[in-house]
């Protein structure tokens, strides 16, 4: 007789006062139990940063692998290539998850890169790391662009983008292949030491004028790095325009040059929608003769600007009491040559 049909009869014949029947639709388990994680090897293929083979690294000796809690052949130290490969094959591990180190020393045991991270064992598992020098650290750099009229997620040419250049802590700017930093990966940093990091990233193409080589979108943001292990790091892109400004000193009968009225330079801030100061409480600092002054990588919206015109450490001469309100467009960029807004500085 089927199982559950005899369960069945013998529950009615039962003279219990109750009786529960639980069918799980076949005669097999009762759930779809996941079948036990497995043993397995772990392959680990390594290169040098940015990318270097055992064969563009002469001055490695050898390779040190370290898993704690586990004790490997010849106390974990391997060629740096093995019949062609540049890695190694370890075998039998339990199912898990696994911390690893690799160095690789010099032939003075001189350490010369690193890098570490985790693997985890369900069958046989390969590991791929880019071990970099001793003592540095570097990032993937990616980023994206708002939504606009083309797209959601626009690509570079929908974004009209032509170029992509970067500062890292202030240094100076390199170029950066625009399509590289949307790709899954990113644009690999500089060599850096391991910390906290601040990036900034212009993206330059036509803008609405027609006009190319503006600067369309800016991304300024901060990352940290790790010794031996690179991280990823993605920024978002945002809209930005473009002011002029130059200023005149009156003193209250006449308009005076920078000599006559004794000024040494001037500050300029500007104050966004939020009350937030786009330089700072110490302000642009900019030379008293400089102007027109350009600031191309604001995001939109309204601004209230504010100059003074120092002497020494000391105020002498500021539009505070007024401050200039201007409006911000997107891709509204401007020239030195184009119309700048002239406002007008009083004595303190």
């Amino acid at each position: 007789m089927n199982a559950r049909l005899l369960a069945a009869f013998l529950c009615l014949a039962s003279l219990s006062t109750g009786c529960i029947i639980v069918d799980h639709g076949d005669d097999g388990p009762c759930c779809n139990t996941p079948p036990p994680a497995q043993p397995g090897d772990v392959t680990f293929l390594w290169t040098f940063a940015p990318n270097g083979r055992c064969a563009d690294e002469p001055n490695v000796k050898n390779i040190q692998i370290s898993i704690p809690g586990e004790t490997l052949y010849n106390g974990g130290v391997y060629a740096c290539n093995t019949a062609g490969v540049d890695g190694i094959v370890l075998h039998d591990f339990a199912p898990g998850t696994y911390n690893f180190t690799i160095k690789a020393y010099g032939y003075s045991n001189e350490l010369l890169f690193m890098g570490s991270d985790r693997f985890t064992v369900n069958g046989n598992v390969r590991v791929n790391i880019d071990l970099t020098p001793n003592g540095q650290s570097y990032a993937y750099v990616s980023w994206y662009f708002p939504p606009n009229t083309s797209s959601s997620n626009p690509s570079c040419s929908q974004a009209n983008v032509t170029s992509i250049k970067a500062s890292i802590d202030g240094g100076a700017w390199v170029d950066l292949n625009c399509a590289e930093g949307m790709g899954s990966s990113g644009v690999p940093s500089p060599y850096l030491s391991p910390g906290n990091h601040t990036i900034e990233l212009v993206a330059y193409g036509r803008d609405r004028a027609g006009r190319d080589g503006m600067p369309l979108y800016n991304s300024k943001g901060t990352f940290t790095t790790i010794s031996g292990n690179p991280i990823s790091a993605s920024f978002a892109f945002y809209e930005v325009g473009g002011i002029s400004l130059r200023w005149e000193l009156w003193d209250g009968y006449q308009l005076r040059s920078c000599s006559e009225a004794g000024l040494t330079g001037m500050t300029i801030n500007l104050r966004d929608s939020s009350g937030k100061l786009v330089y700072g409480d110490s302000g642009d600092p900019q030379p008293c003769t400089g102007a027109p002054i350009l600031y191309q990588f604001l995001k939109p919206g309204s601004y209230q600007v504010y100059i003074r015109g120092m002497r020494g450490s000391t105020v002498a001469y500021t539009n505070e009491d007024a401050p200039t309100l201007m409006t911000v467009r997107a891709f509204e960029q401007k020239n030195k040559s184009d119309t700048a807004t002239t406002i007008t500085l009083t004595p303190y």
